[in-house]
């Protein structure tokens, strides 16, 4: 996906691919490379085995955990939960180095999303057609992120339901003409267009009231934005200094920081090769396989791990002096920036030419353990909820930002964290409702009856 969508995204706008690059002929020699790897690592993790059994033993624990497994009313449990800990984590504010409560629950935001799976409750073997109350929820959950003044908020339930279409179509064997007919398809584009137009200004009300963001409620600051927006000469204002800003020369490398690229907010994330170009220009100035670079690395992979686990093994890591980026890092000043930065910088300022036969086991890892998301039966496969209703952010590990570390940090701590604090809430939830009415856990003890190879 980040290979091609700058080009759709910079055609679109009218510019050439290589915006502002000032090392093109590396950035694309090293993004095929990278992407030749990555390739290669996605075959020989994912292949169907030949064999009967197709599922490993992790596959199959988690199969006995239930994990597979769910009915609606646990969706909308879960659902609740996720909505309440989002509000919760609004009237909490921003969360502080050291609250390891608000880290923790600040992680679980991604279970407010698990209704928007019933749009398509065939990827989960349900039955539901009360899509009412579904749309009801989304409208509820969208107006929640607006508020966030977060533009990764917005995106999000947007992209879920978009990623989760896709493969509704492609594991159906369906064309999106057999699901939507021609007409709508037209009407369907230009409500899209309408909608982009509308998050546009949505998102420059949100960068001119977050100046104000520390110092006022979630509530005064939805507010703000909202009435920003209804200022037709301010946003007006606003529009044109961001049309000047943009329409200005870009800026070069060494005169600093810029991520200036495609406009449109919403692809400025994820189709952003010029971070590519960037980094790699900083990672040529820092030094492939730098010492510095490898340091940091050990700190930060040390700091995965609880701290009290450290201390019985001996081992001090003042986690406290970690609170920077990697590309903070790579960039070499404005610590606490927290500035993205690309896999193959960070990969070849810190472990020089060998991080690319690294980021290959890297990457298998990572894909054998996404890999256990979907678990092969008799009846076909099945999909666990906890990987539909997080199926972005999954998307989202390969994006410019932590470079590799974001891969080590998902094997040693993400994929364990994120499958034990599901299965936590889902056991929560199916107690629950199965004290109040045990037909609300009925369907998933009849799937769980269902054989597998």
């Amino acid at each position: 996906m980040y290979r091609y969508l700058p080009l759709i995204a910079t055609i679109l706008e009218g510019k050439p691919i290589t915006f502002g690059f000032e090392r093109p002929y590396q950035t694309f020699i090293y993004e095929i490379v990278l992407f030749l790897v990555s390739s290669l690592a996605f075959y020989f993790a994912c292949a169907t085995p030949r064999r009967t059994d197709r599922n490993n033993i992790i596959q199959k624990s988690l199969y006995q955990l239930r994990f597979y497994e769910i009915t609606p009313a646990i969706v909308w449990g879960i659902g609740l939960i996720g909505f309440l800990i989002r509000l919760y984590n609004f009237s909490a504010g921003d969360v502080e180095y050291g609250d390891v409560g608000g880290k923790f629950l600040s992680g679980l935001d991604y279970l407010m999303y698990a209704p928007l799976c019933l749009f398509f409750p065939t990827l989960l073997n349900l039955n539901y057609a009360n899509k009412k109350s579904v749309w009801i929820y989304a409208i509820c959950i969208f107006m929640i992120n607006i508020a966030s003044n977060s533009r990764q908020s917005i995106i999000t339930p947007i992209a879920i339901l978009a990623i989760l279409f896709l493969l509704y179509l492609v594991i159906n064997n369906l064309k999106i003409t057999d699901y939507i007919s021609g007409p709508k398809i037209v009407l369907l584009g230009l409500f899209l267009v309408f909608v982009l137009n509308l998050l546009s200004n949505v998102s420059v009300a949100m960068l001119h009231t977050r100046k104000i963001r520390s110092d006022v409620n979630k509530l005064e600051l939805f507010q703000r934005t909202m009435e920003t927006m209804q200022d037709e000469a301010l946003m007006g204002r606003l529009k044109a200094d961001k049309d000047k800003a943009e329409g200005n020369q870009f800026i070069s490398y060494h005169q600093g920081w810029t991520e200036q690229y495609v406009d449109n907010f919403m692809l400025a994330r994820y189709a952003n090769m010029r971070i590519t170009d960037q980094t790699l220009y900083y990672a040529e100035k820092k030094g492939y396989a730098n010492r510095q670079m490898q340091e940091v690395f050990k700190q930060n992979v040390l700091a995965l791990f609880p701290t009290p686990l450290l201390s019985v093994l001996g081992i001090y890591v003042d986690k406290s002096k970690l609170e920077f980026s990697r590309g903070d890092l790579l960039y070499g000043s404005g610590f606490g920036g927290y500035r993205v930065t690309s896999h193959l910088a960070d990969g070849l300022a810190t472990f020089g030419l060998w991080y690319f036969p690294i980021q290959f086991v890297a990457l298998f890892i990572v894909f054998k353990l996404l890999n256990c998301f979907v678990f092969s039966s008799v009846k076909g496969y099945l999909y666990a909820p906890f990987a539909l209703m997080n199926v972005f952010s999954f998307l989202g590990m390969f994006r410019n930002a932590q470079g590799i570390f974001n891969d080590f940090a998902y094997i040693l701590r993400g994929f364990i964290q994120g499958v034990i604090t599901y299965l936590i809430i889902f056991y929560l939830v199916r107690s629950t409702l199965k004290l109040i009415n045990v037909k609300y856990v009925k369907n998933l003890d009849i799937s769980c009856k269902v054989k597998y190879f």
